[in-house]
């Protein structure tokens, strides 16, 4: 015994000590590229030393006497904390992911090259003045500093898992253009216009132009437009539109996804400070990292009155991308500013006619010309030659349908012009879209960071060319203001709907929209304005800005917050309007359940085989047999009330709900059941099967607002059963019921029970290994998931898809809220936590107090931040 038990001491010591070793060696394998964030670091590069002041956040603070060690201390600071990000963001947009994760990517570097951002960002590199070229070559000296000398796996944990893989990584140096091509990037990840142009052709293929119309309803009436007619006529809008009279163009159409962002800026006149408050939260795809990195930026040397910017000081906080210098959104000493997407129809295919006896060429106006040809070799890992892609380009841009990216080219018909000849013909999709010209947004961004007023907010504006953006704007002085940004195309025929005829000058773009009549907005007398992706303007303004508008719910939703708070709004009433969940339109379709027989929504009865009994079968096993089948009779009628029990209660839940999306709420996950099986039992026999999944559920939710009162509407009606003529009560019965057995399914029989938070869930994932299926490097980088309340069209967005139903994929990215009156009284907060490293203190803290709508303090002032500093880093020249 003594023997047995000095072997299994023996045996746990060993285990033990090689549990101590293992841990030993994944703290330092894995802290390898946690960064140095106290002392002094000698550098060059610099001209005079900078401080690098570390919150309880790990949010940086930097204090720099130039803006040149400004600039570069930022980008010193990113690497630090998000290098790989940096890394993966540049090589997506350059189309350079397959050298790291294989073939599986080459489709992703064919189309990224394709598109060329990295090509443009190299044109606009060196049509960019000289200021702004120091800056950005600051920057990326900055990145160099913190790499140079760095392995890759003391720059980011992913390295060094891709070198244990095989994958051999070299870190190329940053360069300027890296930081722009991120920013084309970002133009399309906000861009959704090519993708409806698809889906609008495709329909009517399915539904027809009746069930296009029902399907892209119109904008409700009374839902809010960003600027009203009567605001436009105060700055030049009268004369624009008495000038240009309103063309005919539907309002009809919406967006491909539940892509948006929420704004608002209230005047002093409606706050309990007297001073305007500023809310914003963008929303984007969850991700681990998140995609904002907060930043406090404050050049010390220079010092002013306050006037003019030149003798200004420049001192700014707020949200940042890793990769590119200055603060996206927040405020300065004077001015805050904040986004919104305007889904602007800023892209358009064009149908390309191809010369049979030479694919290099297509047709201009009866003539043939030669497509420009770009040569890309892409390197891809494991394989021993690269893949030699052919970009052919157009006089509209790059054609996409060479890679497959553009289905049926010739499948449809461009009635009523009749532009097809009934001779043999080749077709090819191109691309025309404001982000592949070279821009100047970098200007935008660092002139919105050093802007004082209205009109320096405005000029910085005028650089901005894409995305086509909203942006609200209150300053120190109690002004509030908006203004639309980005470059809109005006057509001389056409509305962007669907793809155009290329080989005539019918369809083409004839200029751009003049900065000074696209819609602002400046202290408008009702004391607010909202921006929620909703209409910017009426049909009575002159230009089509774009028809991928959002629907008006969450516009709707805090205009409403705002005009109903007559005491004054305080600080914590825009905390709750940012967690606000209330659904509106399902407060408009769950009454329409109120009325109706439930009956038909209990299950089918499964099907019993009624044979008749053997003609030996005898007496007793005939009364056997008579008594199971009554006993299966009443097992069914037991069942069936149990159901209809089940079905009336969750009906009466649902008609008691006071519409809250909140986490813990049964009558949120009865409901979101309910909407999914409404929406596929309406649509999906009619739908095109290629695009399903539907999009965008703002969409949907308008078209039922319509589809709900026309009871005989030929969507209603399944295709599938044509002996069969289904109204709207038949598919709400049934919808209801497949909801209800689903929940059952997923969250039990107690249906006052159900948890909207238990099916609703939000998950962090790396984008890269992250989603390498591998358990335990998933463990590593992901966080979640998370249960959360929200939903797709409510103020606080947590929006999922009908691919993946209730599972989170767009969020709040990001929140702030900014105090004119006392800018340190601003908060702010974003999803995961500033650092990019797996298992450092700020790779995840962000996560709790976002769920819960809390906010950290912005640390405007230095006392502020020394008084919160729990690092010190000086960063000096090196001679």
């Amino acid at each position: 015994m003594k023997r047995m038990l000095k072997i299994f001491g023996t045996s746990l010591a060993i285990l033990l000590l090689l549990v101590l070793i293992l841990s030993a060696v994944w703290l330092w394998y894995s802290r390898r590229a946690f960064p140095k964030t106290g002392g002094t670091i000698r550098i060059e590069g610099l001209s005079a030393p900078v401080e690098v002041l570390r919150d309880s956040n790990g949010i940086p603070h930097l204090y720099a006497e130039t803006m040149e060690d400004l600039i570069f201390a930022q980008g010193y600071v990113h690497a630090q904390d998000r290098f790989w990000q940096m890394e993966f963001r540049r090589r997506l947009g350059s189309g350079r992911i397959s050298e790291l994760f294989g073939a599986s990517h080459k489709n992703t570097d064919v189309f990224m090259r394709t598109l060329g951002f990295d090509r443009i960002a190299k044109i606009e590199y060196q049509q960019l003045d000289p200021e702004l070229k120091r800056y950005l070559d600051a920057y990326a000296a900055g990145v160099n500093a913190y790499v140079h000398n760095r392995s890759p796996a003391q720059l980011g944990l992913e390295f060094a898992i891709l070198k244990l893989k095989g994958v051999k990584i070299e870190v190329d140096p940053w360069t300027p253009v890296n930081s722009l091509t991120w920013e084309k990037f970002m133009a399309y990840d906000l861009g959704a216009n090519m993708y409806t142009e698809r889906l609008n052709l495709d329909l009517i293929r399915t539904a027809g132009l009746s069930g296009l119309t029902d399907y892209f309803a119109p904008y409700r009436d009374g839902m809010p437009l960003i600027v009203t007619d009567e605001e436009l006529n105060l700055f030049g809008g009268s004369e624009i539109v008495s000038a240009c009279p309103p063309a005919e163009r539907p309002l009809v159409f919406g967006s491909r996804r539940d892509l948006g962002s929420n704004s608002w800026v209230i005047s002093g006149n409606r706050t309990t400070t007297g001073k305007p408050i500023l809310a914003n939260d963008m929303h984007l795809a969850n991700q681990m990292p998140s995609i904002w990195y907060e930043i406090g930026l404050h050049r010390t040397g220079e010092s002013g009155t306050g006037g003019s910017k030149g003798d200004r000081p420049y001192q700014v906080r707020g949200f940042s991308f890793a990769g590119v210098p200055g603060v996206v959104a927040g405020h300065n000493g004077r001015i805050a500013w904040g986004f919104t997407n305007t889904a602007g129809d800023v892209q358009d295919f064009y149908l390309e006619r191809i010369n049979p006896e030479n694919p290099d060429q297509y047709e201009v106006n009866g003539q043939w010309v030669d497509m420009d040809i770009i040569h890309e070799k892409i390197t891809i890992h494991e394989e021993d030659e690269p893949y030699v892609l052919l970009v052919r380009r157009t006089r509209h841009g790059p054609i996409l349908s060479d890679q497959g990216s553009f289905e049926a080219l010739n499948s449809f018909t461009m009635s009523p012009d009749e532009v097809f000849p009934q001779n043999l013909n080749l077709y090819a999709v191109s691309l025309r879209w404001t982000a592949l010209s070279p821009g100047k947004i970098i200007n935008a961004i660092l002139g919105l960071n050093r802007a004082g007023n209205f009109e320096e907010f405005r000029d910085a504006l005028r650089y901005w060319d894409a995305p086509s953006q909203n942006l609200v704007y209150a300053d120190v002085d109690g002004n509030i203001g908006y203004q639309t940004a980005g470059i809109i195309p005006i057509r001389k025929k056409g509305f962007g709907l669907v793809p155009v005829p290329g080989w005539t000058d019918d369809f083409e773009w004839v200029g751009t929209v003049p900065f000074d009549e696209l819609p602002l907005v400046y202290n408008p007398e009702k004391g607010f304005i909202v921006t929620a992706n909703n209409p910017v303007a009426s049909r009575n303004y002159p230009y089509l800005l774009g028809t991928s508008f959002a629907y008006g719910f969450r516009a709707k939703r805090i205009t409403e917050m705002i005009e109903q708070n007559r005491k004054g709004i305080s600080l914590d009433d825009v905390k709750a309007m940012h967690g606000d969940s209330l659904h509106l339109t399902a407060l408009e379709i769950v009454p329409y359940l109120k009325d109706l027989s439930l009956e038909p929504a209990l299950q089918a009865p499964e099907q019993m085989q009624e044979a008749g009994p053997p003609e030996e079968e005898t007496e007793r096993e005939r009364e056997k047999t008579n008594r199971e089948r009554i006993a299966t009779q009443k097992k069914r009628e037991k069942r069936e009330k149990e159901e209809l029990e089940g079905l009336e209660r969750a009906r009466e839940i649902l008609l008691e709900w006071d519409g809250r999306m909140d986490s813990d709420s049964a009558a949120a996950a009865i409901y979101s059941f309910f909407w999914f099986h409404l929406v596929e039992e309406t649509l999906k026999d009619q739908y095109p099967e290629k695009r399903w999944p539907p999009g965008s559920q703002g969409r949907l939710q308008n078209a039922f607002y319509y589809l709900l009162r026309d009871p005989e509407n030929a969507w209603w009606d399944n295709n599938r059963t044509p002996d069969i003529r289904e109204g709207r009560d038949d598919i709400l019965v049934r919808a209801f019921g497949k909801g209800y057995r689903e929940g059952l399914k997923e969250l039990g029989k107690a249906v006052s029970s159900w948890k909207w938070g238990k099916i609703h869930k939000v998950e962090f994932r790396n984008q890269t290994l992250g989603r390498s299926g591998i358990g335990i490097v998933e463990r590593i980088f992901n966080r979640g998931p998370f249960s959360v309340g929200g939903g797709s069209t409510q103020v606080s967005v947590m929006s999922w898809s009908f691919k993946k139903p209730f599972e989170v994929n767009h969020i709040q990215s990001m929140r702030q809220i900014i105090d004119l009156n006392d800018l340190s009284a601003s908060l702010m907060i974003h999803t995961t936590g500033q650092s990019g490293h797996p298992g450092h203190r700020h790779y995840a803290d962000f996560i709790k107090p976002w769920r819960k709508f809390q906010y950290h303090p912005n640390r405007w002032k230095r006392v502020d931040v020394e008084a919160d500093s729990r690092n010190r880093l000086i960063l000096e020249p090196s001679n």
